[in-house]
């Protein structure tokens, strides 16, 4: 289930990130993937690898009117599952279990569109480059690289159809050029035309459910003028702070959102009970964990990230007394 939902909400395309010499060819690719990514129904079948682990999943993704989405995502091997989405709501069910409602503010895909915007800005963090042509689920691919410039950031090799610029296998790899994870259709029908009812649940649960807001734009108030109570003191070049959200009063905590345009990670700042806490790292797939305490606080930093980027966060937080944050040259 956690692979499921992990897909479900993949990549946030939000602000900040650079490539540096990206040229035109690599452009054109990027701009066609962007578009198609936008524009095009299919379905297809899926398989997620990472170390120890294979998923098979079945995707059907339909764009409707005015580049709205719907998509319907189940597991083919292991306990039934499924995830579905509505725009930007996603409920994720398990067979025999409460289905959970994600009302989810941040834009979800289950492959990433990569923010081209953010990638042409003028201060660099990641390298893309034209790679050479292969076959993804029967079709040529033509593979664009796109490399990491430190080592507090994963870099990602997006295989894209040559006929429709159609994002085909996304690979993640750590800066030492190690495999972390892998998306990659194995069969795939594009421009499908997709009827409601295959997006409909076969789950015999599907009005039994729980909720889940993911904190995200509602509480986006620190890029207006206001600040967060505690932020990181040092930073990886390129990560911004794009969203402040906080939780209820029966469940306060502060949560913080960075992105670099391709890669992101949550800082959640909640009040510690527990008398010892010892520092550490949690490794889930290309997801990493880190959990320690500042002064009264039990701060956790996750994201698909490597371990030095959640540690050295972790390391160097502050209760906020200016504004800027200062970044690793």
């Amino acid at each position: 289930m956690v692979m499921l939902r992990r897909i479900a909400v993949l990549a946030w395309t939000l602000a900040a990130g650079s490539v540096q010499g990206l040229d035109a060819d690599v452009e054109q690719w990027l701009v066609q993937m962007d578009h198609a990514m936008a524009s095009i129904s299919y379905r297809g079948t899926l398989v997620s690898t990472g170390p120890h682990r294979i998923d098979s999943l079945r995707v059907l993704h339909r764009i409707d009117g005015q580049g709205g989405v719907r998509e319907r995502i189940y597991a083919l091997d292991g306990p039934r599952r499924e995830v579905l989405r509505d725009g930007a709501r996603v409920r994720c069910l398990i067979s025999g279990q409460t289905s959970l409602i994600v009302d989810n503010p941040i834009p979800t895909r289950l492959l990433a569109r990569v923010p081209l915007a953010d990638i042409l800005e003028s201060s660099p963090v990641y390298q893309a480059e034209i790679g050479g042509v292969d076959r993804v689920a029967g079709r040529d691919a033509r593979i664009i690289e796109i490399r990491p410039l430190d080592r507090y950031r994963y870099g990602r090799t997006l295989w894209l159809d040559s006929d429709t610029g159609m994002l085909l296998r996304s690979g993640v790899f750590d800066p030492e050029g190690g495999v972390v994870e892998q998306l990659s259709f194995v069969e795939i029908e594009i421009g499908a035309m997709i009827e409601d009812f295959e997006l409909e649940s076969e789950l015999d649960n599907a009005a039994d459910f729980a909720r889940y807001t993911i904190p995200g734009r509602d509480g986006e108030v620190a890029l207006s003028g206001s600040r967060p109570e505690w932020i990181p003191d040092k930073l990886p070049r390129g990560f911004r702070l794009v969203s402040v959200g906080s939780g209820s009063p029966a469940n306060p905590f502060e949560h913080l959102l960075f992105s670099d345009g391709l890669s992101n990670f949550s800082i959640y700042i909640e009040s510690g009970e527990q008398a010892v806490l010892a520092e550490h790292v949690e490794v889930r797939g290309a997801t990493h964990i880190y959990t320690g305490r500042v002064k009264d606080r039990v701060v956790t930093v996750v994201g698909e990230v490597p371990a030095a980027t959640v540690q050295l966060v972790g390391h160097h937080f502050l209760v906020l007394q200016h504004p800027a944050l200062r970044h690793l040259e």
